[in-house]
């Protein structure tokens, strides 16, 4: 009857809207990717594979086969050797790669709750544990440094868990 002409309609349209929203997901990382690579042209070297940046609030990791470390320009000169003490934990672990990776699988999966969860609560147990192993190879006498530094950031911006994968 009608009722399943009604039902083999909305299947026909199915693949066309997965096939959207992928589409849509990966556009906007293209775009996000696009704007942050404007961002970085004034991007000086600072050591190593270690760059300072002006119009950026936040330290990250950007690349797949040579990674670089940006930061704020502002970042006072006592608190950067833990923030890339953090980011080379990122890096020496695959980090930049496995977001990469889960980031094409929520891409794929973006009509499901779960796997928005999972790349979320992921990206918060990767950074919370690189702040584990920098405290751990600090040491106790400089925690408080550090966690001011964690703070001030924390503070400025909210974590962009969503934002495409560096």
């Amino acid at each position: 009857g009608e009722s399943e002409h009604t039902g083999l309609d909305i299947m026909a349209i199915v693949p066309y809207v997965w096939i959207a929203g992928t589409g849509s997901m990966i556009l906007y990382s293209i775009v996000q990717y696009i704007r942050l690579r404007r961002k970085l042209v004034g991007a000086v070297a600072y050591t190593g594979n270690v760059y300072r940046a002006d119009y950026i609030d936040t330290p990250f990791v950007m690349g797949i086969l040579a990674p670089k470390i940006y930061l704020p320009s502002n970042i006072p000169t006592q608190e950067q050797k833990y923030i890339i003490a953090h980011e080379r934990h990122h890096i020496r672990r695959c980090d930049h790669i496995i977001k990469l990776l889960a980031y094409c699988a929520l891409c794929i999966h973006w009509f499901n709750p779960l796997a928005w969860a999972a790349f979320i609560l992921a990206g918060k147990d990767m950074e919370m544990s690189c702040d584990e192993k920098v405290l751990e190879l600090i040491g106790k006498a400089r925690k408080k440094e550090y966690s001011m530094a964690l703070l001030q950031f924390a503070s400025e911006k909210p974590i962009q868990s969503l934002s495409m994968p560096l």
